[in-house]
């Protein structure tokens, strides 16, 4: 399986008075404009995921209407386990994805649970890498077993195909 893992567009900063329920915090023009252009590049490198789960939060839920927008994946699919913290949410993440039969899946959430499930898949006892706002980690998964029971060792469950940056796209 492919798994694409996108951490959400740029978004305000955090605010109490603005966004007093800050999984409502939106995202900026800017973040918007830049993860088009981003979105534009992945719809030529990788065909769309056959599934799409998204957090509900309006960021990630906006990053991932942009690629569906944009980059024609798949309409998202609210996802709660993606709106978890480190722990939890990667462990329930990793028992959903290990339920699908897709070939390509993709996640949309936050961070620093994101970085923390690449991590666990890639076999690291910490995150093996960190997502700015706004990428996207490309990962094969090879391991079913090893995925769902979170007893992955180096290269065991994933291997990192790619990383992309919205900072890279010009």
């Amino acid at each position: 399986m492919i798994l694409f893992v996108v951490r959400h567009a740029k978004a305000f900063e955090r605010d109490s008075r603005e966004w007093p329920d800050d999984s409502l915090r939106p995202l900026t023009k800017g973040g918007i404009r830049k993860f088009e252009a981003l979105a534009l590049r992945v719809r030529e490198l990788y065909d769309p995921p056959e599934l799409v789960y998204a957090s509900g939060f309006a960021r990630a839920w906006e990053t991932a209407e942009i690629l569906r927008r944009e980059a024609q994946w798949a309409k998202p699919i609210r996802c709660s386990a993606l709106e978890c913290d480190h722990d939890r949410g990667v462990e329930m993440t990793r028992v959903l994805l290990s339920l699908r039969t897709e070939k390509t899946i993709a996640i949309v959430g936050h961070e620093p649970m994101l970085s923390d499930l690449v991590g666990d898949l890639l076999g690291s006892a910490g995150p093996a890498i960190l997502m700015s706002k706004g990428a996207i980690a490309v990962l094969e998964l090879s391991d079913w077993t090893l995925m769902a029971s979170g007893n992955s060792h180096p290269g065991a469950s994933a291997t990192l195909l790619a990383l992309v940056d919205p900072k890279w796209v010009a």
